[in-house]
């Protein structure tokens, strides 16, 4: 009579493999972690000088200080008196492919300078479009709320791009009532 084993038996290539798998895994790991932490300053230092960049091209002046703004439009980032010409806003709309980050001049009459898109993630060829200077010029000299055409505005959308044009609207109307707030 012979005598089988019933039950588990332990394989050790199944163990050399989660080993093998797990070592690798924590390389990876370890490499992104690096990658990041040294690709991370100077990211931070890029986006920073796009911003200060579009901030001059909306609205030239000699020094930009940051104003403490309470509202509660969360789509307000940052907001700068530029001299004594107006404010100069940071706003993140939401927009079909995610959020846009777009900096807003407004004068001291409350009218927009200029739009400046520092980045976003719309769709090649439509809502990228936004970043033209045809169509964030039609923001130019308006004040109060800015709206659509299709919403009895005097802004063209972009073809194909209706929800991107209503979110740059919807950032520059921010901007707008941000600057009218901290008048």
């Amino acid at each position: 009579m012979s005598e089988e084993k019933k039950g588990f038996t332990f394989d050790k290539s199944i163990l050399l493999l989660t080993v093998t798998l797990l070592a690798f895994c924590v390389v990876v790991a370890g490499l992104l972690g690096l990658v990041n932490h040294v690709t991370s300053g100077p990211i931070e230092a890029h986006q920073a000088e796009k911003t200060a960049r579009a901030m001059r091209e909306v609205l030239e002046a000699e020094e930009y200080i940051p104003v403490d703004y309470s509202g509660s439009d969360s789509t307000v980032q940052s907001v700068h008196r530029a001299g004594d010409k107006g404010f100069v806003i940071t706003v993140t709309p939401s927009g079909f492919g995610g959020t846009i980050n777009m900096v807003v001049g407004v004068d001291s009459q409350g009218l927009v300078t200029g739009v400046s898109i520092v980045s976003m993630s719309e769709t090649s060829g439509l809502g990228a479009n936004a970043s033209r200077e045809s169509f964030r010029s039609q923001f130019v000299g308006r004040s109060g709320s800015v709206a659509l055409r299709k919403q009895g505005g005097e802004i063209d959308a972009l073809t194909g791009a209706t929800v991107t044009s209503a979110a740059v609207t919807a950032g520059v109307n921010s901007a707008l009532a941000a600057a009218a707030a901290c008048q």
